[in-house]
C-alpha cells in the first residue's frame, strides 16, 4: 500500500466513527421523538420544550399548517402548540375501551 492509499483509508474509518458516534445516534433520537408525537392520545402528560409539565386536552389536525394541540397547564391554564413544542411524553392515557380496575 502506498501513502495514499493509506490516507483513503483512514480518511474513510474518521467518517465512519464519526457517523457511529454522532449522526446515527441523533437520527435514532429523532425517530423516538416523532413516534411519541404521533402517538399523542388526548389525556397524555407531557412536558414541553419549555419545561412545562402539561395535559393534552385537545388534538387539531388541520388540512394545511400543523398539527395543533391544546394543553392544560394547570389551574384551568390552557395554550395552543405546536406539536415540535413536544419535548417527551411522561404518562400516557388509557385506551378509551379499557376501563381501570380497583
Amino acid at each position: 500500500m502506498n501513502l495514499a492509499e493509506i490516507s483513503f483509508i483512514i480518511i474513510l474509518a474518521i467518517m465512519a466513527a464519526f457517523y457511529l458516534m454522532f449522526i446515527r445516534p441523533a437520527r435514532q433520537e429523532q425517530r423516538v421523538l416523532e413516534d411519541t408525537i404521533r402517538d399523542l392520545h388526548v389525556g397524555d402528560e407531557v412536558i414541553t420544550m419549555a419545561g412545562f409539565y402539561a395535559t393534552v386536552k385537545a388534538i387539531e389536525t388541520p388540512e394545511d399548517g400543523p398539527i395543533l394541540l391544546t394543553l392544560d397547564l394547570g389551574n384551568g391554564l390552557e395554550v395552543r402548540a405546536v406539536t415540535s413544542a413536544i419535548a417527551k411524553r411522561v404518562t400516557s392515557a388509557a385506551p378509551a375501551g379499557e376501563a381501570e380496575e380497583a
